[in-house]
């Protein structure tokens, strides 16, 4: 079974259908790899691409944010030279604005013969953070609402997918996402390091004089959540930051980087500390963790990291979004 790819949007790495975006998990249902032709070269749109004839002859129907896809039907070999969109369902929710992220259902079509390459959020898995704004489907997104069905055709690489040939896509835009935590503020426990936020959400941390390494990894909910618990093995979108528990000093930071990131939560894919801080947390928490050396890098930290041998690191971690 072929798993196809997206154009990256904006800042955020490529996932599940070649879309870029920040989250996400799932799987197509082609046999076969699309076959190349012309269009895979075409530029990647950078403005909300007009309704028109081929777009307004797509039919859907189905719930809107639905686990099964949308029903839908159009001519076969469909095909527009400059890429259309037309809203099916308008929606009542928030304008999306560039910069912002959006979670988004969507099934992708080959236009050529109707065939269904795949499709994120329906079908099986979550839908899909994305970044609004910037080129391709991020561009689409930027002139939709919350709450709207979109159904656009056009060359793929045009919509920012890198699969190939015309295609048609239908996706439902179901959330704005925040860029920092949004759940309750918890009392802070003073003999760990502390924690104040600046206006953007960014977190400050302060460690206690004195302050010594911990016997076992030490995991404090500073703002507590109300969405899906993580799971071992799940996607998240998160803000974080990380500090020495010696001095401080600040070694990486999503803040830092100017956008909220994509981490896969297992140790396969992050230190043991980390993965102990945040599963069984719930999305629009914000956690404190502080790691013991070995449950973090212990003699062999990255090159390049600053961070010294057989250091504890403290990380503040927002989670925005799961899929």
């Amino acid at each position: 079974m072929k798993r196809l790819r997206l154009l990256p949007i904006a800042l955020v790495p490529a996932v599940v259908l070649g879309l870029a975006a920040c989250s996400g998990s799932g799987s197509g249902d082609a046999s076969a790899s699309p076959s190349a032709s012309s269009s895979a070269s075409a530029t990647p749109i950078s403005a909300c691409p007009k309704p028109g004839s081929a777009s307004k002859s797509i039919e859907v129907s189905g719930a809107f944010g639905g686990k099964e896809a949308p029903t839908v039907t159009f001519d076969k070999g469909i095909s527009e030279k400059t890429p259309q969109a037309s809203t099916v369902v308008q929606g009542d929710g928030a304008a999306l604005k560039d910069g912002e992220f959006a979670q988004v259902s969507y099934a992708v079509y080959q236009a050529k013969d109707a065939s269904k390459l795949g499709a994120v959020g329906f079908d099986q898995g979550n839908p899909q953070v994305l970044s609004v704004g910037g080129t391709g489907f991020g561009a689409l997104l930027a002139c939709t609402k919350v709450g709207d069905r979109v159904a656009a055709v056009g060359a793929s690489s045009a919509l920012g997918f890198t699969t190939s040939g015309d295609i048609v896509v239908v996706a439902d835009v179901l959330a704005k996402t925040p860029t920092k935590a949004t759940g309750t503020p918890q009392e802070q426990n003073p003999a760990l390091p502390t924690v104040k936020d600046k206006a953007d959400g960014e977190p400050e941390i302060t460690i206690p004089a004195g302050e010594t390494a911990p016997a076992k990894t030490e995991v404090e909910v500073l703002k507590q959540g109300d969405g899906d618990t993580v799971a071992d093995g799940d996607s998240v979108l998160v803000q974080y930051k990380g500090v020495t528990l010696d001095g401080g000093k600040e070694f990486d930071s999503s803040w830092s980087k100017g956008a909220p990131t994509t981490f896969t939560v297992s140790e396969g894919s992050l230190i043991k500390g980390f993965v102990t801080g945040l599963v069984g947390q719930k999305i629009g928490s914000q956690v404190l963790i502080v790691t013991t050396a070995e449950d973090a890098y212990g003699s062999n930290p990255p090159e390049g990291s600053n961070i010294p041998k057989d250091a504890s690191l403290v990380f503040v971690v927002d989670l925005l979004a799961k899929g």
